[in-house]
């Protein structure tokens, strides 16, 4: 059993405490961490309750009306601390954030995700991102909406084909800007709704060494099929990578490659090829300029697919794995519900031999 905390600790924040009935208490209703506290007097969990209320430390000596001794003050935050419902002080550095309204609406989830329970900590490791994003009609452009608003300090944009008609609305473009260059419209869109975001255009092929612009991740929206050949500098240079491909009524989104470490784009098509003889001639045929647009994107595909692109990338950035590195993500209408198809290394692939680059990169 763990020792009980000695320093001032308080209730991770953003816990729900619910009283179920007499001397019962719930924290959280999430499954993943909702715990029941039973066994209490009434006025246990009326002080729990109170100093919920108040978000004072835990470990502060209940006033004399609580009738609470100090033995068994330190049995409850025991109990508390076992079920990681209890944390220390906020991180001397998690002040230094950006975020939309300083991540008031991101802290408090984020907060229970941590062991330490400091949500503002995370927002700080965002702040100091870097993501680039290549394609930025509705999909990308939502993309770069979501990252920023979540706190990621600078978003590099490539897309210099103008905005259409019909990338107006999700995404945020608006009319005005038809004709324009989509990634000057995007730098201009982000930076009425997150000024604190440093928000540029940069051609892609500065994403890479030696160049002090390369980003921490890498998303590359594409349509129809994937070409490989668009990855292998990424995946050279050790940058951890996002494909997100538009197709007829749905999209795929993965594998998020970590170079070295996970499978990367051309594994994947090593594996549909060994399933299809016939996909690459297919794929070729796909990749020509055909006459229909080859960028219009549904509605629900780019709602949904610019929300877990997003979320994949930040669950990188926040220092987790990504469940786009070991499954492709595909979305399809009408339904929009994400369907998971794990994906391994090829063995004809040589990407698992640049396990020692990756490593000493330097890089997340």
């Amino acid at each position: 059993m763990d020792d009980p905390p000695t320093f001032p600790v308080r209730l991770r924040p953003g816990t729900v405490v619910l009283r179920r009935g007499p001397g019962e208490l719930q924290y959280g209703t999430d499954t993943r961490w909702s715990v029941i506290l039973s066994g209490l007097g009434e006025h246990e969990a009326t002080w729990l309750l109170d100093h919920h209320r108040s978000a004072r430390p835990l470990l502060h000596a209940p006033p004399p009306r609580y009738g609470i001794s100090p033995g068994r003050q330190q049995a409850i935050v025991r109990h508390l601390h076992e079920a990681l419902l209890v944390v220390g002080p906020p991180g001397r550095d998690s002040h230094a954030i950006t975020a939309t309204a300083r991540g008031g609406a991101d802290a408090p989830t984020l907060a229970l995700l941590r062991p330490d329970g400091d949500g503002r900590a995370t927002l700080t490791l965002r702040a100091r991102a870097s993501v680039g994003i290549e394609g930025l009609g509705r999909l990308g452009a939502g993309v770069a909406v979501v990252l920023a608003t979540a706190g990621v300090g600078t978003l590099l944009l490539d897309d210099a084909a103008p905005v259409q008609a019909t990338d107006v609305g999700l995404g945020g473009y608006r009319a005005r800007d038809v004709g324009r260059p989509r990634g000057e419209s995007a730098v201009r869109l982000l930076a009425d709704l997150a000024p604190e975001v440093r928000c540029r255009t940069v051609e892609s092929s500065r994403w890479v060494s030696p160049h002090p612009a390369r980003p921490d991740v890498v998303v590359v929206v594409e349509h129809r099929a994937l070409r490989p050949e668009r990855y292998g500098r990424l995946t050279g240079d050790g940058t951890p990578h996002l494909p997100v491909v538009v197709r007829e009524a749905d999209m795929v989104v993965g594998p998020f490659v970590r170079p070295g470490r996970t499978p990367c784009v051309r594994c994947v098509e090593g594996h549909r090829a060994d399933l299809d003889p016939q996909w690459p001639q297919l794929a070729d045929q796909l990749r020509e300029p055909q006459r229909e647009p080859l960028d219009v994107e549904e509605t629900t595909l780019a709602a949904v697919g610019a929300a877990i692109t997003a979320s994949q990338v930040l669950a990188h950035l926040d220092g987790l794995t990504p469940r786009a590195a070991t499954a492709c993500i595909e979305i399809a209408v009408p339904d929009a519900v994400p369907r998971l198809r794990e994906v391994v290394s090829h063995p004809r692939c040589g990407c698992s031999d640049l396990t020692v680059a990756a490593a000493t990169s330097g890089r997340r």
